[in-house]
């Protein structure tokens, strides 16, 4: 009777054992579970309170907004090594991160009614990679006091040694024809013409939050991986065509 007793204690305490093993392994990120990967990257992420800038605190100051990229993005190469520790070869973020979508709300988390504030969309431009196009065509960029600067026609890869020395990154990273970066153009609002928008600090050119607040930031469909080289390649091929001498 003891023997049933001492048996039975045993299989209670391996029931239990059991049972919380697969609760942790239920509440570890998987990578057959992208969805929650990205949930696990976002709460991990380190988010100090939003800290503005401008005589009416009217725009988001940039080292807020690359404090914020850079602890989402770190997150997320940080989580992706994790899951893959045990395969041979580190596959590519849109396998591990398939067909996930995140939007500005999702990494930066700005308060309600923040709608009108300015956000320095191109003072981390490492951010735009991964962003869509659609996420910035049509909508109207502004300067530093909310004045109109013109409307966004297109995000495109443009090589280092083509973006204006007035963008306040250009002294970032070396001058070449292959090393490129993405931009946003813009229609300007007073000459019609179309432009890169660069300028002289970090904050030259803001979009408002309620303009960007639901829109993708990071797309990770094999779509957008489609998107990026197409947009690389055309680049790649301006700046080779270019470095050739004419004599």
């Amino acid at each position: 009777m003891s023997r049933a007793i001492v048996t039975g204690g045993l299989i209670v305490v391996l029931g239990i054992a059991s049972s919380g093993l697969r609760a942790r392994e239920a509440q570890e990120p998987s990578i057959e579970d992208p969805a929650r990967l990205i949930q696990t990257v976002l709460e991990r992420m380190t988010r100090e309170p939003p800290a503005y800038r401008g005589d009416a605190g009217n725009r988001l100051k940039w080292e807020w907004w690359d404090g914020i990229s850079r602890s989402y993005l770190f997150e997320k190469h940080q989580l992706l090594e994790e899951v893959t520790a045990g395969l041979p070869n580190e596959p590519r973020d849109e396998w591990v991160y398939r067909n996930v979508k995140v939007t500005f709300q999702d990494i930066f988390r700005m308060p309600p009614q923040s709608d009108d504030k300015l956000a320095p969309i191109l003072s981390y431009y490492a951010l735009l990679n991964h962003a869509p196009s659609s996420s910035f065509e049509g909508l109207a960029l502004y300067g530093k006091d909310g004045e109109l600067k013109g409307t966004i026609t297109r995000k495109y890869t443009v090589s280092t040694a083509d973006y204006p020395m007035t963008w306040s990154n250009a002294g970032a990273m070396p001058r070449s024809r292959y090393l490129f970066v993405e931009a946003l153009e813009y229609k300007d609002a007073k000459s019609g013409k179309a432009d890169i928008a660069a300028g002289n600090s970090s904050d030259a050119f803001n979009l408002k939050w309620g303009d960007i607040r639901d829109r993708v930031v990071d797309d990770m469909s094999e779509s957008m991986a489609t998107e990026r080289r197409k947009l690389l390649r055309a680049a790649f091929a301006k700046g080779l065509k270019e470095s050739i001498p004419d004599r």
